[in-house]
């Protein structure tokens, strides 16, 4: 999959999805399920123009938005800020000078709230007629709902922050991952028979509430039941920084160094403060029996 600036690029004869795409959902792989249809019965590049607005956490990191996308088999990705510069050009204008002259679009595949151009004047009416004026054909999704809700990521945001995890994966149909690094830490939990591993995420990673989630890990082809704590492990740390540790169930090898992906599938419990080693321990059993009985 290659990667190009919106200002940079000039492709030909490709069908282009456009939108945030943040936290891809099952809304979104409507459109990029159209866009590879599209590519493959007419022969054509299949591009994602992909518009970033700031934001302190994401739902998807840059590299997991990527990660997605290839793994759909997108061609090209053309990832674009959005600035002030951006956000000022005319609805036509971003037409020809990006749709046609930049990206060769022959197809647009957008959702049909999709607003675009100063002002938000450029909508799928302007998109299609100006498709008519140049030379590409527009596909427009409506909204998806599932269970009376309509699939978006600021609905997906909500309930990560609430720590839904079984919910969000109805919605993105995937498990809510948090990718990172397995670093060594205290191994305070080798000593008490549950050993962990230590990742570090990206900062601007959104993480759900502090808490002992459920989870699995995809380690050699092989998926293992974990038991996820995302916290400040209050019972024998002190720091106040926020960690991610993961207890592997049936799992005795060394990682150290390794990117892995960890899935959050489940809720458990609330992080709280021991009053002894030995209630924590007593606690991780419990929680480690809960976990060892979902199927993989």
């Amino acid at each position: 999959m290659e990667i190009i600036s919106y200002d940079k690029a000039k492709l030909q004869n490709t069908v282009v999805a456009l939108g945030k795409f943040e936290g891809i959902h099952k809304g979104h792989m409507l459109l990029l399920d159209e866009v590879m249809k599209i590519a493959v019965s007419e022969n054509l590049t299949s591009v994602v123009l992909t518009v970033n607005v700031p934001s302190d956490k994401v739902i998807n990191t840059t590299a997991e938005k990527y990660g997605i996308l290839n793994k759909q088999g997108i061609d090209v990705v053309v990832p674009c800020t959005f600035t002030k510069a951006f956000a000022s050009i005319m609805p036509e204008e971003f037409v020809k000078k990006v749709l046609v002259e930049g990206l060769g679009a022959k197809y647009v595949v957008v959702g049909e709230d999709f607003r675009y151009g100063h002002k938000r004047s450029g909508n799928c009416d302007t998109l299609k007629n100006d498709g008519e004026k140049y030379g590409f054909k527009l596909v427009s999704f409506p909204k998806l709902v599932i269970e009376n809700n309509v699939v978006s990521s600021s609905y997906i945001r909500g309930l990560i922050e609430a720590g839904k995890m079984e919910n969000v994966y109805r919605y993105m149909g995937r498990y809510y991952t948090v990718c990172g690094t397995i670093v060594h830490g205290k191994m305070l939990g080798r000593t008490i028979g549950f050993p962990t591993v230590n990742i570090i995420s990206a900062d601007e990673k959104l993480l759900p509430p502090f808490g002992v989630y459920a989870s699995k890990l995809e380690i050699y082809g092989q998926t293992y039941n974990a038991i996820t704590n995302i916290g400040l492990n209050p019972t024998v740390d002190d720091d106040r920084s926020v960690k991610i540790e993961t207890h592997i169930l049936n799992y005795d090898g060394d990682l150290y160094g390794k990117e892995v992906q960890v899935y959050l599938t489940g809720f458990i419990r609330h992080e709280i403060k021991f009053n002894s080693i030995e209630e924590l321990k007593a606690q991780l059993e419990k929680d480690k029996l809960y976990v060892s009985q979902i199927k993989s």
